[in-house]
């Protein structure tokens, strides 16, 4: 199966950056195109439950666009037609159904673990409810 749209999810952990250079080698071998996606992780529950602002997730979403412009020059430099965004939202629902529905994605690749918001480390909840639950192929990086 040759994959021509291929979205990787970063959130500054080891695992999404080790993600980020796999998909750019694919991308780069395939000549598919690269999709960076960063999202700022919403969970109205919590919200309410703790009392978050708009106003954090405003300078969590200028946070994180200024973040993945990195990305976004690195794989264009190596000549990869790439496509960066940053989001707000449920991170599970955007990597798993959303994102890959909307843009025809062929392949998803995800880093093991990564880190939450706050910086915390999570135990790859999103990396195991995307594989478990996405309609297209795949690839945990380790």
């Amino acid at each position: 199966m040759k994959y021509e749209r291929i979205l990787v999810g970063l959130d500054g952990s080891p695992q999404s950056e080790r993600a980020f250079e796999v998909g750019c080698q694919l991308a780069k071998a395939l000549s598919a195109k690269l999709f960076l996606v960063w999202i700022v992780n919403r969970d109205r529950g919590m919200d309410s439950y703790f009392g978050v602002s708009e106003d954090f997730y405003r300078d969590q979403y200028q946070q994180v666009t200024q973040k993945i412009q990195p990305f976004i020059k690195k794989a264009a430099d190596l000549g990869i037609d790439v496509d960066g965004q940053a989001l707000v939202g449920n991170t599970k629902v955007i990597l798993s159904k959303s994102f890959p529905t909307e843009n025809k994605i062929g392949l998803i690749i995800l880093g093991q673990t990564g880190r939450n918001v706050i910086g915390k480390l999570s135990i790859g909840s999103h990396s195991s409810y995307v594989l478990q639950n996405a309609d297209v192929d795949v690839l945990i990086v380790k």
